[in-house]
């Protein structure tokens, strides 16, 4: 035999109309509650776009990109790009946009928050996939936002990248296939992480660091002379050099307010703040490394 439990409900009037009122009251909490989150859910909009590269001989990569995440991740396609973007339409506006000129494709990818918005990280999410058979000028200006770029084998010939109040790392995890005449990162409030930066094959490279901290890791493979120019404000820096690379570094020494301290390298002082390895001056394949530091420090 099944037993049922009785809802207890109070004997009196008054006292069963205050209980029908307060469940009423929950119920309704409930359904708020419900619809609220239902609310949330289906805000978010979605864009998808393929991007065809047309006959053209190389590409310029424009990214102006707000708060958000963002992602790039290299891909072996025909297509320039596959870009995928999660947003509020309601704090956000955002843009893909492609044209060619004189044999060059221009790939602007813009998102801005709308006026009196208040954007979180989470209301703009980037996918992007950028093709590495075409050989590009890629430049990034980025706000706060998380960021997550690898640009390994992408044919990069030259690099710009401005980091304002971000968390982001930039890795090439696979060699540039070119030479990159240029690289130039200037990183403001932020905590930048850079892997396997020898792998971007590069000449040149200046390195602007603001109030955060910064890992630096040179590693890679290195071919003719590569030169690093880092100039720290604020910040802190952590920086990695390839073993077996013939190197120079150039300081400023370390005083009452900045710190400049080399660990673990056979590197001998032919001069107040200057230091090579022995086999530098003949070497071929070799990194030349200047290094300022104002109320930070750099190890």
């Amino acid at each position: 035999m099944t037993k049922t439990i009785p809802t207890l409900i109070p004997g009196n009037s008054r006292e069963r109309e205050a209980f029908v009122l307060r469940r009423s009251l929950v119920l309704s909490g409930l359904l708020i509650l419900v619809l609220a989150g239902l609310t949330i859910a289906g805000r978010m909009e979605r864009k998808q776009q393929t991007v065809e590269p047309g006959d053209v001989d190389k590409v310029v990569v424009h990214c102006d990109l707000g708060a958000g995440q963002f992602t790039i991740t290299p891909v072996d396609m025909k297509q320039l790009a596959d870009v995928d973007i999660e947003y509020d339409s309601r704090r956000v506006d955002v843009s893909v946009d492609y044209s060619i000129k004189r044999s060059t494709g221009y790939l602007d990818l813009e998102s801005d928050g709308l006026e009196r918005s208040d954007l979180h990280t989470d209301d703009n999410i980037w996918n992007v996939k950028l093709s590495n058979r075409y050989p590009a000028r890629i430049e990034m200006d980025i706000g706060a936002c998380d960021a997550n770029f690898d640009l390994g084998g992408i044919p990069v010939e030259e690099l710009s990248l401005d980091v304002g109040a971000a968390s982001g790392k930039v890795d090439f995890s696979k060699r540039n296939p070119i030479r990159m005449r240029e690289m130039d990162v200037n990183a403001g409030a932020s905590s930048l992480d850079m892997k396997s930066i020898g792998n971007a094959n590069f000449d040149e490279m200046t390195f602007d660091g603001g109030v955060g901290s910064f890992d630096l890791d040179f590693r890679g493979k290195y071919e003719g002379e590569s030169t690093i120019e880092i100039e720290i404000g604020l910040g802190s820096a952590d920086i990695t050099l390839p073993h077996g690379v013939p190197i120079q570094v150039e300081t400023e020494g370390s005083n009452w307010l900045s710190s400049v301290d080399l660990h673990g390298g056979d590197l001998d002082e032919i001069d107040d703040g200057l230091y090579e390895s022995k086999d530098f001056a003949h070497a071929k394949d070799r990194i030349t490394l200047r290094i300022k530091v104002g109320l930070g420090s750099a190890d």
